[in-house]
C-alpha cells in the first residue's frame, strides 16, 4: 500500500492547509491519519494520485515522502502482533512505522513499514499479506 507521509510542525491549521492544497489540485484523499506527540507531527495519507499529491505538497514546502507499507491481516487476539514484532526483532528488521487500519470479524489489518521490505515480507505468513 503506497501512502504519503508528511512531517509537519504541530500547529493549528496545518491539516486545513494541507487538505485545501490537495482539494485545490483536484486530488481526492482516500485515507488520512495524524500523529502529533510533540512539536512535530506526521500526517499519513493515501490519495487517488499519490505521485501528483506528493508533487503538490513538496512544491508547497511540505516535507513529504511516499512510503510503500506492507499491509497484513492478523487474528484479532492478544499476542498476534507481538509474534510478528518478535520475528522482526530476531531477524534484525526494524519496524519504522505501524498503524492499525481496521478491526472486524475477528481480524486486525495493519500497515507497517520496515527498513528491509523484502525481508519483512518473508517474516509474515504469505496468506496474511493483503
Amino acid at each position: 500500500m503506497e501512502r504519503i507521509i508528511v512531517m509537519v510542525k504541530n500547529e493549528v491549521g496545518v491539516i486545513a492547509d494541507l487538505t485545501a492544497m490537495l482539494a485545490g489540485a483536484g486530488i481526492n484523499i482516500l485515507t488520512i491519519n495524524t500523529e502529533a506527540p510533540g512539536d512535530t507531527g506526521l500526517i499519513i495519507i493515501t490519495t487517488e494520485d499519490n505521485d501528483r499529491a506528493l508533487a503538490v505538497l513538496t512544491s508547497a514546502g511540505f516535507k513529504a515522502i511516499i512510503d510503500d507499507a506492507l499491509v497484513i491481516r492478523l487474528r484479532d487476539e492478544p499476542g498476534a502482533l507481538a509474534k510478528v514484532a518478535e520475528r522482526f526483532k530476531h531477524s534484525s528488521v526494524n519496524i519504522q512505522s505501524l498503524h492499525i487500519l481496521d478491526r472486524r470479524a475477528g481480524y486486525t489489518t495493519i500497515a507497517l513499514s520496515a527498513d528491509d521490505r523484502e525481508k519483512a515480507e518473508l517474516l509474515v505468513e504469505r496468506e496474511s499479506i493483503v
